[in-house]
């Protein structure tokens, strides 16, 4: 999950050397039916300086498959976007995303596994993208004891729809989901961004996990 929906800005810094930025987010979840929840995110990049809400609504149609639409809005500020794409930036970076996604997961000897496919419609200052995204989550619950976390990593392809930049993005990542208590999960996570035209990003994400009733799977 997590920062993955973030930097979504066009530019030529592939070459200039990896950044690192912390990543803190916070999500609240909750269901309105036993097959349909909401999912609200709030992410801040702390060296990019980028902000980004996200909503989305997961409905499961069955045990194994949900569909999940959801909206996104990303701002970067001149500084922030100067520092991923290379070039000085005098105006903030908006942009709108409406996205479609369908989800199949199951287990197989305690992992938990999905495959993420979705459809982007990106709105930018440059003009209207199609973009399909793909992610592959694996899942682990590990024991100390008594206390139980869940180990993640996931990677995830970007491909948009445009002349020569059809490989366009990789999110690489592994984490922990830590529980505090039956409603609020602790999950710190390494992300590393690959860009075809953006430089690299180092992300450590900090985030907060907040449930008011029984868990929605959407990885």
């Amino acid at each position: 999950m997590l920062p993955c929906a973030a930097q979504e800005v066009e530019g030529n810094g592939k070459n200039a050397g990896a950044l690192f930025s912390n990543a803190n987010y916070v999500e609240l979840s909750t269901p309105l039916t036993s097959r349909v929840g909401v999912n609200a995110y709030g992410f801040y990049l702390g060296n990019v300086r980028a902000s980004i809400p996200l909503i989305e609504v997961p409905i499961s149609v069955q045990k194994h498959f949900i569909v999940t639409p959801s909206y996104l809005f990303i701002s970067v500020p001149p500084n922030g976007l100067s520092l991923l794409t290379g070039e000085p930036a005098v105006a903030t970076y908006r942009e709108n995303q409406f996205r479609l996604a369908g989800t199949m997961l199951g287990t197989f000897h305690r992992f938990l596994i999905s495959d993420r496919n979705m459809y982007v419609r990106r709105y930018t200052p440059f003009g209207d993208v199609n973009r399909y995204r793909n992610k592959i989550y694996v899942a682990h619950p590990v024991s100390f004891g008594t206390y139980k976390v869940n180990a993640f990593v996931f990677e995830e392809i970007y491909h948009d729809f445009l002349p020569q930049k059809w490989l366009r993005r990789n999110w690489v990542a592994a984490g922990l989901d830590m529980p505090l208590n039956q409603h609020i999960t602790f999950q710190p996570s390494y992300i590393r961004h690959d860009d075809s035209l953006l430089r690299s990003v180092n992300f450590l994400g900090i985030g907060v996990i907040i449930k008011t009733g029984k868990p929605t799977n959407h990885k």
